[in-house]
């Protein structure tokens, strides 16, 4: 049995996962989201979901909200044409629930980069035949076995199920738990539903960070401004617009189409955007943002995340005359500029010099393999796309600021290694004397002091991204 950790994601209405792939064709729904009976769906899979319960012991909630996750609720070409509602493949061994397969084209991430595939998939002749085999899965492998020691515990059942490899997606158990509060779902165990969680902002933070730091380093739209406006649209992540469309910044529907999204759902009389993702919505904020001629003036202001937001509101992103000042309020209170990216540079293939060799020094650091030749060159490109699988980055070989971001360790006085390298080959290249200890001390420390102070810092010597971004330039 070929297990569903390598399956469809098809019209996610919370996460997108970001190492499955949706199946050709079964993006499309059904009906309009603003007609369709989301309760609706969560009775008839309530009702599917029994016999699984009582079979295998899986709670209902668990099993309801993870084909919601999983089959865009139940609106994936999959579920709806062949009633497999967790992206189940076929394999040597023949499920008792299953009625055949039915080969698809599908995408997957291998090492980074999508590929397309033609993969077998599980046909059932209903819902309650895919839950079941849903279960059986889960109650036939050992690695779930701690799970089942919560069957009256929803939430912990599915952290343990995640936590044994159902899904590579580090957000993945914090989705079903999220539907499972957001509709109740726990009514149909029995069980009381459990407090909100006390910080929804802090999570949502965490959720957003590192796709809010990939959208800069495409865009350069700052990530302190796109969490704090994702806060401030979704209400930190609990306004219907983040939990029935996956909308984090306000964007409805007009005349201008968006290049991301095609589907629009009505809330609140409002016709806005729906997206499969979170990522997605933040695709399309950055797209607006780095691509409409009224942002221009915005988009030359990142380095300043208020006077940015100041413009964006200004070019018509919003009417309230407060907006600003609430959000950027955001911005203060989190400590959201933490995440902006200071290495603004990008090295590519045939770029020479100081900078190639300090990245090549990094890469040594962070353990990749390659030869510091000062030219980027193919091994150089091989060893960056490595890093940045490791780094669960798209492996690119491009070192985009978000890749020398996460390469740049903290240096302080009497460090030793290649990062000491890397970091006089940058102060030498600014024109700086440095020592040629790999010590970190003596004459590089001191340039390092008058380097800092010359650019309005502290001048401790002590090494972080601020300061790699000076030297990066």
């Amino acid at each position: 049995m070929t297990h569903p950790s390598v399956r469809i994601r098809a019209a996610l209405l919370v996460f997108a996962l970001c190492t499955a792939g949706l199946i050709s064709g079964t993006v499309s729904t059904t009906q309009s989201d603003a007609a369709f009976d989301y309760n609706g769906y969560i009775e008839k899979a309530a009702e599917a979901a029994k016999a699984s319960k009582k079979q295998y012991g899986v709670p209902r909630a668990v099993t309801i909200a993870q084909s919601i996750l999983e089959s865009g609720w139940g609106r994936s070409g999959l579920s709806t044409k062949y009633k497999n509602y967790f992206g189940i493949k076929c394999s040597a061994v023949i499920s008792p629930y299953q009625k055949g397969c039915v080969a698809l084209s599908s995408y997957e991430y291998v090492k980074g980069k999508k590929k397309k595939y033609v993969s077998r998939f599980r046909v059932y002749s209903s819902m309650e035949k895919s839950f079941l085999d849903h279960g059986r899965l889960l109650d036939g492998l050992d690695r779930y076995n701690a799970a089942f020691t919560y069957t009256d515990d929803p939430d912990n059942f599915i952290r343990q199920v995640h936590k044994a490899g159902y899904a590579t997606d580090p957000n993945y158990s914090t989705s079903v738990i999220k539907l499972m509060r957001t509709w109740n779902l726990y009514r149909f165990d029995g069980v009381s539903s459990p407090a909100p969680a006390v910080d929804s902002t802090g999570t949502l933070i965490s959720s957003m960070a590192g796709l809010a730091q990939r959208s800069e380093a495409a865009t350069g739209v700052p990530s302190s401004v796109t969490i704090a406006q994702a806060i401030f649209h979704s209400a930190s992540d609990t306004n219907a617009l983040a939990t029935k469309a996956n909308n984090y910044f306000g964007m409805i529907c007009g005349t201008v189409k968006s290049t991301v999204t095609s589907t629009c759902t009505t809330i609140g009389g409002t016709k806005v955007r729906s997206y499969e993702s979170l990522a997605d919505s933040i695709k399309d904020q950055a797209t607006v943002l780095s691509t409409r001629p009224r942002y221009a003036k915005a988009m030359k202001l990142t380095d300043n995340p208020k006077a940015f937001l100041t413009a964006v509101a200004k070019a018509g992103w919003s009417g309230s005359s407060s907006y600003v000042t609430k959000v950027y309020a955001l911005i203060t209170k989190y400590g959201l500029t933490k995440y902006d990216l200071a290495i603004t540079a990008t090295l590519t293939k045939g770029a020479t010099g100081a900078k190639v060799t300090a990245l090549q020094n990094l890469l040594l650091k962070a353990g990749m393999s390659v030869q510091v030749t000062g030219s980027y060159d193919t091994q150089t490109v091989t060893a960056v796309q490595a890093y940045q699988a490791t780094a669960t980055l798209p492996a690119t070989g491009t070192a985009d600021p978000l890749t020398l971001t996460r390469l740049t360790p903290d240096v302080l006085a009497g460090a030793k290694g290649t990062q000491v390298t890397a970091l006089q080959a940058l102060v030498k290249r600014l024109k700086y004397p440095v020592n040629t200890s790999t010590t970190y001390a003596g004459t590089t420390l001191a340039s390092v002091k008058k380097l800092q102070k010359s650019h309005g810092l502290k001048g401790t010597g002590g090494v972080s991204t601020r300061t790699w971004g000076i030297l990066f330039g």
